[in-house]
């Protein structure tokens, strides 16, 4: 009668190639185990290696544990060590990783889900130029124009990533003051006097603080830096609803170069009004749902024929962050918005544009 409880070997070696032996080294410890104490030529075939070839597998099975390799007789014996020496270390070397990881996941966990007050305006600054530093997809920037020279480095390189930069400068004095602002932004205008300071980068971290702060010289408020998502959104709602529309814009990039991919959708609807504008055919490759659905995502492709938004004038949303494409499947016409809409008929992750 057949042992029913040992294991074919196929799936043991491929388990233990998951934990870092190569085949041929799984195939040779199998034979060690199923064959021992036994010659390096017993090994050898059993395992189907070259008898030399067998002695440097063993070596450097013995390094990690599981083999031991009696050389001093002849011929040499190699002997599988008891698994609950062997996985035990291995169990415990991966207990200390766990351990490890552990402690990194819930640091980053508390970074993802923190407030902080800042005093110091070159700390502010600081954080300013961290947070646009490490932007994937998208800035949204409202600072005094005097403080543009401080972060316009960071903002140039963003704009170079192939980031979506959206900028509102306040407290700007024509007659004093003169903007060069090249390569700096997607898009610039031109706020009220006294906005308050506001950084929001993917929507998930930023900062925001009385005007005061970035404005005057000598100011006792304090602002406040964050990472958290509900509260970027809260920020980004706030910014594109009620001080982007009313600013002066006056400054629009080119169209950036397609095809192009984008993790977020407010870029998509950007570089898409630009495209339509300059008479250009745009298709997107939309990994979508329908809105409100457990739906999986799915691609669906399509002739963009119109866009509804508040980013480049002139608008036609009906309110500020109104943001979505209306897009010809061949078969219909559906809305699309971003991750998380609900007026749409689709919610996207995310997207590829492509000239038709």
């Amino acid at each position: 009668m057949p042992d029913s409880t040992r294991q074919p070997s196929a799936p043991v070696r491929d388990r233990l190639q998951q934990y870092g032996l190569s085949e041929t080294e799984a195939e040779t410890y199998l034979a060690v185990v199923e064959k021992g104490p036994a010659t390096a030529r017993t090994v050898a075939e059993t395992a189907g290696v070259s008898k030399s070839y067998v002695y440097d597998i063993c070596d450097s099975l013995a390094v990690d544990g599981f083999v031991s390799v009696d050389d001093h007789r002849t011929p040499t014996v190699i002997r599988a060590t008891p698994p609950s020496e062997a996985f035990g270390a291995l169990k415990r070397e991966l207990d200390t990783l766990e351990a490890a990881v552990q402690t990194r996941y819930e640091d980053t966990a508390a970074e993802n889900n923190t407030f902080e007050v800042v005093k110091s305006r070159p700390t502010i600054v600081k954080r300013l130029e961290q947070h646009i530093e490490a932007a994937d997809c998208e800035v949204i920037l409202q600072i005094p124009a005097r403080r543009l020279p401080d972060i316009r480095d960071p903002l140039r390189r963003a704009r170079e990533r192939g980031i979506l930069v959206l900028l509102t400068l306040s407290s700007y004095d024509r007659a004093t003051m003169e903007l060069d602002l090249k390569e700096i932004a997607n898009a610039v205008r031109i706020g009220l006097d006294g906005a308050p300071s506001l950084l929001a980068t993917d929507q998930q971290r930023g900062f925001v603080s009385p005007s005061t702060m970035l404005s005057w010289d000598h100011d006792e408020t304090n602002a406040i830096t964050f990472t958290q998502e509900a509260v970027a959104a809260v920020l980004v709602g706030s910014y594109l609803g009620n001080y982007w529309p009313i600013g002066e814009e006056v400054l629009v990039s080119r169209p950036p170069s397609l095809p192009a991919r984008y993790d977020m959708f407010r870029p998509v609807v950007f570089t898409t009004t630009l495209a339509l504008r300059a008479g250009e055919s745009v298709v997107a490759d939309l990994y979508a749902r329908p809105t409100g659905s457990d739906d999986d995502f799915e691609v669906i492709s399509g002739e963009v024929v119109d866009v509804r938004q508040n980013l480049v004038a002139p608008h036609n949303s009906d309110f500020g962050f109104e943001n979505s494409l209306v897009v010809d499947t061949g078969d219909s016409r559906i809305t699309v918005g971003g991750y998380g809409a609900f007026l749409e008929d689709y919610e996207v992750k995310h997207t590829t544009l492509r000239r038709a």
